[in-house]
């Protein structure tokens, strides 16, 4: 009897922990992927109204310049006369907390980033996501639940690659979508 009310015990928390293991692996996001090139893609037109395309170029290097630390490694093509930036950059992607809720460092990822501006708008695209490993990785492996060495780790890398590129797509249609005031020096 002693060992039945044992063996129940040990099932009893063997189910519960494992059910606890299910209820800590997140949900990817759903992440925008290109019909035709099945990369990991975040694209759009942002309308500037009475803009010019020179003006909004300006703004696009001036947001570069401000956004990066070191915007002259992060600038790859730089066409003022076609109005367009190009760019890659990379962040960093933490695994899941531990025990302790310590966050070990994952790696880095990294992107591409264009910006080309014409009268009264500008388009982006953010794509070519790759996890920096000894040889390349696409970030677009992590979407495929069924292949052989998937981890559910991947869906966290999934949320903050998400996370990460809504707060740099919100900058820069900020920054690049409003005027800046400038002080007039002559009046005092």
């Amino acid at each position: 009897m002693k060992k039945l009310s044992l063996a129940i015990l040990f099932i009893a928390c063997l189910s519960t922990g494992l059910r606890g293991q299910e209820n800590n692996t997140t949900e990817a996001p759903s992440v925008p992927v290109d019909p035709i090139t099945k990369m990991i893609t975040y694209e759009g037109v942002v309308e500037v109204k009475g803009a010019s395309a020179k003006t909004l170029y300006q703004r696009t290097l001036e947001w570069f310049n401000t956004n990066y630390k070191n915007p002259s490694d992060v600038i790859r093509e730089n066409d003022e006369q076609g109005n367009k930036i190009v760019g890659k950059h990379r962040y960093k992607i933490t695994n899941p907390p531990d025990k302790s809720g310590l966050r070990g460092d994952a790696g880095m990822v990294q992107y591409t980033i264009t910006i080309s501006t014409r009268d009264g708008r500008f388009k982006y695209e953010i794509t070519e996501f790759g996890w920096k490993q000894a040889s390349a990785y696409a970030c677009e492996r992590w979407l495929n639940k069924t292949a052989a060495g998937y981890m559910n780790v991947y869906n966290d890398y999934l949320i903050q690659t998400d996370k990460e590129m809504m707060d740099l797509i919100a900058s820069f249609k900020d920054f690049i979508s409003t005027e800046k005031q400038v002080k007039d020096k002559d009046s005092w």
